[in-house]
């Protein structure tokens, strides 16, 4: 998101040209004091266009996840008033990660600034005028539909899946045929569902051309931390050649520069799909969208996820009315690593998520917190600075839940015990930070201390 440029100031040039008249009348006049003429209202085409181009319309434009255009004057003024009124609240833009002293930056940093809410309020309470539409810019282009341009390669799931109206939440796996002769490096991928109401997330896999995987089978994304394989981290989008996943609210990215996952030759991709019913039968037949590095990258990306496995064994279990359950974990590196981002994933009965890390030295540094979670804006955080985080660092993340009537995103009413579980409406929590993968026997040396740090927080779950 971009921050608007727009100002006020230049109308006060105006005042040159009162200035000049009144040289010809003489010394007297010129020295009488002068009211400041008050500044126009903000116009559509010069002040309110900018941020909403900027900001809105990676969403809000046909064939997107928002609910309406707004992409004219026309669409614009007549969603003004909830446009001052989202945004005033800060609900839009979908942004959750907080800007709190000792936390970092991140890129692509999708919130507006005070002086754009400012030009937005004053814009509707002065009738939302329209300016010269002549002089508005155009709106971003998007030629291929896809938000980060048009892509290498588009793979479309080549079965679709039933979902009926209602009944338990499905699980199914589709294998997306590809088997390219080259290695190849993903810089970005992106999902595009076709019945986006129905799907509570997606995993990307890679897998050998001749892997046949069953519907309801669990791939790594889920079990391989509680079989204590795969090439996880603790992340679900690291296990078994993962690439990445969609849940609600995810903005594509590209990966940092340097940065991109491998995509072997002769292999497939496995797409991992949670379906919940929607009220109506819909019929899922989603596609990817995927960017190609043009060469080799220096790393690739790797998650440490805290706790791990989504929480499974961190003591997720929620009684009724409870409105401030709160899970802990911590995990220390045993290896220093270089820090990329962050993200959290629950469902809907978290409200806040913090990550941070203590080093050797005891000084202590954000990472990332949000405040109110969200479970239809889920995002992936990319520092617009990595730092380096040393061995011996405690990586600490906390989660808290509301399972109150108090909570406008509990799926219950009344409010029913809940806990840990896959479907929409059990719950889950965890964060990870995003790190680029560690050179050689490092990489290893990570991926068993997580491994260990599960199987212990397992055995202190079962033991109680």
């Amino acid at each position: 998101m971009m921050t608007s440029v727009t100002n006020q100031i230049y109308r006060t040039l105006g005042l040159l040209t009162v200035a000049g008249a009144a040289i010809s009348v003489g010394v007297l006049r010129a020295a009488e004091p002068r009211a400041t003429p008050p500044a126009a209202p903000p116009t559509f085409s010069a002040n309110v266009a900018p941020i909403i181009y900027s900001n809105c319309v990676v969403c809000h434009r046909p064939g997107q996840a928002a609910p309406f255009a707004l992409l004219t004057y026309d669409d614009v003024r007549k969603h003004g008033e909830t446009i001052v009124t989202v945004t005033a609240s800060r609900y839009m833009p979908p942004w959750h990660a907080a800007r709190a002293e000792g936390f970092p930056e991140f890129r692509d940093e999708r919130r507006l600034s005070d002086a754009d809410l400012r030009t937005l309020k004053d814009w509707a309470a002065a009738g939302m005028p329209a300016g010269d539409l002549s002089k508005t810019p155009l709106p971003p282009s998007f030629p291929s539909g896809w938000a980060l341009g048009v892509p290498d390669l588009v793979v479309q799931m080549s079965r679709t899946i039933d979902v009926p109206a209602d009944g338990p939440d499905l699980y199914r796996n589709v294998t997306m045929p590809v088997d390219l002769p080259d290695d190849r490096w993903i810089t970005a991928i992106d999902f595009e569902p076709s019945a986006r109401g129905v799907v509570h997330h997606a995993l990307f896999f890679s897998g050998p051309a001749s892997a046949v995987v069953g519907d309801d089978e669990l791939l790594p994304g889920l079990s391989s931390g509680l079989r204590g394989g795969g090439r996880a981290a603790g992340a679900a989008d690291q296990a078994w050649g993962g690439l990445g996943g969609w849940v609600p609210g995810l903005m594509p990215h590209f990966y940092p520069d340097g940065i991109a996952q491998p995509l072997p030759k002769h292999t497939n991709l496995i797409l991992q799909l949670h379906l919940h019913p929607s009220g109506k039968a819909e019929h899922e037949q989603g596609q990817l969208a995927i960017y190609f590095a043009k060469t080799p990258p220096k790393k690739s990306l790797m998650g440490i996820q805290v706790p791990p496995v989504f929480g499974f064994a961190a003591g997720i279990d929620i009684p009724a009315g409870d409105k401030q359950f709160t899970i802990h974990d911590s995990f220390t590196l045993p290896v220093g690593v270089e820090a990329y981002g962050a993200r959290g994933h629950a469902h809907y009965l978290a409200r806040e998520m913090k990550l941070t890390a203590t080093l050797p030295d005891g000084t202590t540094r954000g990472i990332l917190w949000i405040k109110d979670w969200d479970f239809g804006w889920q995002d992936s955080y990319f520092f617009k600075d990595p730092f380096s985080l040393p061995q011996g660092t405690r990586i600490d993340a906390t989660i808290v839940y509301d399972n109150s009537e108090d909570n406008p995103r509990n799926p219950r009413t009344p409010p029913v015990h809940v806990s840990w579980g896959r479907s929409s409406f059990d719950e889950m929590g965890s964060l990870t930070l995003l790190i680029a993968s560690p050179p050689g026997p490092d990489a290893d040396v990570l991926r068993q201390a997580v491994t260990q740090h599960f199987r212990e927080q397992l055995r202190a779950r079962i033991g109680r």
